[in-house]
C-alpha cells in the first residue's frame, strides 16, 4: 500500500476542522413581522425579525375568538361583554358571516365597529307576535274536562335581539336590531 506524503495527510486531518462552524450552524427560530415564523441561521434581527419564545411557553397571538353559543342566554351576555369591552373582534366573533361577500363583510365590520364603540343600555329579545286564541263561554255550564280548558301556546323562540345604546355625546338613543340565526347548533348574530 502506497503511504500518503505528510503534509497531505495533514491537510485531510485538518479539513473537517476548517468547515466544523458551517458544520454546527446554529438554526434561529424567529418570529417575523407578520407573526410567521422565519428559521434563519443569522441572528433574528439581521432578518428584519425578533426572537421566538421558546415552544413549550410559546404566546400564541390574540386571534379573534369565534363564539359558538349553544344557549341564547350566552350570545346575549357574549354580545354585552364585547360591547362594554369595545372589543370589535370579540363583537366579530358572535357574527354569522357564512355567505357574505368580501366587500359586504367590510361594510359589515365597520358598523360592528361603531356599534362597539358606544354605551350599551340595554339588550332585549324579541320574539314573534303570537296570536291569542279566544273561547267565549257564557256563565257556567257544569263540570269541564281538562281537554276543554285552553292552554296557553309555547312561547315562540326569539327571532332577534334590539340593543339600545347611548349616542356618540352622550344624549339621544341609537337602536340595532340584530337578527338571530341557528347554524350548526348554535346562535349568530345578523344585519
Amino acid at each position: 500500500m502506497r503511504r500518503l506524503p505528510a503534509f497531505l495527510l495533514l491537510a485531510i486531518v485538518a479539513l473537517p476542522a476548517a468547515y466544523a462552524p458551517e458544520l454546527h450552524a446554529q438554526v434561529r427560530r424567529c418570529t417575523g413581522p407578520d407573526g410567521g415564523t422565519i428559521y434563519t441561521d443569522r441572528s433574528c434581527e439581521a432578518v428584519g425579525a425578533r426572537v421566538a419564545p421558546a415552544r413549550g411557553s410559546q404566546v400564541r397571538p390574540a386571534l379573534p375568538r369565534i363564539s359558538c353559543q349553544r344557549e341564547l342566554r350566552g350570545l346575549i351576555q357574549e354580545l354585552g361583554d364585547a360591547i362594554h369591552q369595545r372589543d370589535t373582534n370579540r363583537l366579530a366573533g358572535l357574527y354569522h358571516w357564512t355567505g357574505i361577500s368580501h366587500a359586504g363583510g367590510y361594510r359589515i365590520l365597520e358598523r360592528l365597529d361603531a356599534i362597539a364603540q358606544r354605551p350599551l343600555l340595554d339588550i332585549t329579545a324579541q320574539r314573534p307576535a303570537q296570536a291569542v286564541a279566544s273561547i267565549d263561554r257564557v256563565g257556567f255550564t257544569g263540570w269541564v274536562s281538562a281537554r276543554d280548558i285552553p292552554t296557553a301556546a309555547p312561547p315562540r323562540p326569539p327571532t332577534s335581539l334590539r340593543v339600545d345604546q347611548a349616542g356618540t355625546s352622550g344624549t339621544g338613543r341609537i337602536e340595532t336590531v340584530f337578527a338571530l340565526r341557528r347554524h350548526v347548533g348554535c346562535w349568530w348574530l345578523s344585519l
